[in-house]
């Protein structure tokens, strides 16, 4: 991951937002369709996951899209447990209770994490990154640069975990997709983290540096007291010399989700709607991703 704030000539980032299975799903569905395309996701320089995104960008990095594509429509056997508690707008309402009175995002996200780690019940945080150990596609960080966000339950501090960090990935991964109030934090060297997506879904902002970036959202970001929202990171990105494009589920990928994104049965449907909106957008993004800028900005 580059630190400049001007993007190196040449470089590309792919970052993937958060939205549950069913954003894992619609995720490979999408990249599916664009790596049939002749979009060489392999090429990215930085692929950057946060919640379900973490998990669609281990699949990328080992070259496993396609595989883990057809897997959505034959799951594997897993140890998840769908968690049948959740109810649509419940963490919602949790999550804004526990952001009153916050002076800034990162004591909001503070706030949050202290709030999420009231939740003790379900399964613990070993238990779920056994069941990443059996989701991913490997357990070794890849050779090629992958980013994956968490959030310190403790302070609020904003962490973007890379090979160099010494977590062990399927743990990194777990982290990342801790959603508060329905899983308790993740352990990670002594401190507990949650869910990367709740400072943004997608954090878009981390790729800065690069002069190509490519954003796969489960849908659109309304303004957060968390951090940058999509809107304010593609802005920020653009005005420091990154060309951005953004591909945000459609209606009909939305509907696909159904009322909760936890669940196993959304896994085909949001998979298919996927697939069907990246052949939409595939010339644009295979044009965007493979020529040179200065043609694609004619």
């Amino acid at each position: 991951m580059t630190d400049a704030t001007t993007p190196q000539p040449g470089t590309r980032a792919l970052v993937l937002g958060g939205g549950g299975i069913a954003g894992i799903a619609w995720e490979l569905g999408v990249l599916s369709a664009l790596q049939d395309a002749g979009v060489d996701l392999g090429a990215a320089d930085l692929v950057v996951g946060s919640s379900a995104g973490s998990v669609v960008g281990t699949f990328v990095r080992n070259g496993a899209v396609l595989q883990a594509y057809d897997q959505q429509h034959a799951p594997l056997p897993s140890t998840y447990v769908e968690p049948t508690q959740v109810e649509p707008g419940s963490v919602q309402e949790r999550v804004g209770a526990a952001l009153q009175g916050a002076s800034d995002d990162q004591d909001a996200r503070a706030r949050l994490g202290r709030a999420a780690q009231q939740v003790t019940t379900g399964q613990t945080d070993d238990e779920r990154t056994a069941t990443f150990v059996e989701t991913l596609p490997g357990t070794d960080w890849p050779d090629a640069p992958l980013a994956v966000t968490a959030i310190d339950a403790t302070d609020g501090t904003f962490r973007v975990l890379t090979a160099a960090d010494g977590v062990p990935l399927p743990r990194a991964v777990a982290a990342s997709c801790s959603v508060p109030f329905v899983w308790s934090p993740v352990a990670i060297q002594g401190r507990p983290y949650i869910d990367g997506g709740m400072r943004s879904a997608t954090n878009a902002d981390v790729a800065a540096g690069h002069e190509r970036v490519l954003v796969i959202a489960c849908g659109p970001e309304g303004p957060s007291p968390l951090g940058p929202w999509l809107d304010v990171a593609v802005e920020s990105l653009r005005a420091g010399g990154s060309s951005v494009e953004v591909v945000i589920a459609d209606s009909t990928s939305q509907q696909a989700f159904g009322t909760n994104s936890l669940a196993l049965s959304t896994q085909a449907p949001a998979a298919d709607a996927g697939r069907a909106q990246g052949t939409a957008v595939a010339e644009r993004i295979a044009a965007f991703w493979s020529e040179d800028l200065a043609s694609v900005d004619a």
